[in-house]
């Protein structure tokens, strides 16, 4: 459950986000805006990343947030970006489980390459990938669909949909087609407030 109530965001004298009140139960929203608008600023909030300057936020700590960037470890191969986020299996369950949701996202051929070796859209994947190997109560999505091509994409939306179907999750996305595909519900941010 995320709850927030009142909150308000400054960046110097440019306000982000104005009094803003959102609740999200077992559902998804996707919350669209133009650039600047304030959608990233408010998954961060929502994550603990930043602080509101005013107004509270109440969420379970059982967060898991895909970046707009995919964020992997550059060091280490694709599979194990993926298993690094999960508990309470034995490696071996994990390394098939994460096997399992590579080969769902078209990724199985690459799991033992390194990050540098990837497409951005094989890059945005493997961040999804491990969004969902976490499997958190919480998910939190910047742009989950950036940088993939329309058949992909629709793929990913399938499985993405099938996922956060009963969880609390809060996508951010400049596309309403996507919005709409992804979401229970959709709002629109803008001056600094929910529409």
């Amino acid at each position: 459950m995320i709850n927030i109530e009142n909150i308000s965001k400054n960046y110097k004298k440019n306000v982000v986000l104005k009094g803003l009140s959102l609740s999200v139960g077992n559902e998804t929203v996707a919350v669209m805006g133009k650039s600047g608008s304030g959608k990233t600023t408010l998954l961060r909030i929502i994550a603990g990343l930043e602080k509101p300057d005013a107004g509270t936020v109440r969420t379970d700590s059982d967060i898991a947030f895909s970046f707009a960037e995919p964020r992997l470890f550059e060091s280490v191969s694709v599979i194990e970006n993926v298993t690094c986020v999960m508990n309470g299996k034995d490696s071996l369950e994990n390394t098939k489980k994460a096997s399992e949701i590579l080969s769902a996202l078209g990724l199985g051929d690459v799991a033992l390459k390194l990050p540098s070796e990837l497409s951005s859209g094989m890059a945005q994947r493997v961040s999804l990938a491990r969004l969902i190997a976490s499997d958190r109560n919480i998910c939190l999505l910047d742009e989950p669909l950036r940088g993939l091509d329309t058949a992909t994409k629709t793929s990913v939306i399938s499985l993405l949909k099938a996922y956060l179907n009963g969880k609390c999750a809060v996508i951010v996305t400049h596309s309403e087609e996507e919005a709409k595909a992804l979401s229970d519900k959709v709002l629109t941010l803008q001056e600094g407030i929910l529409l």
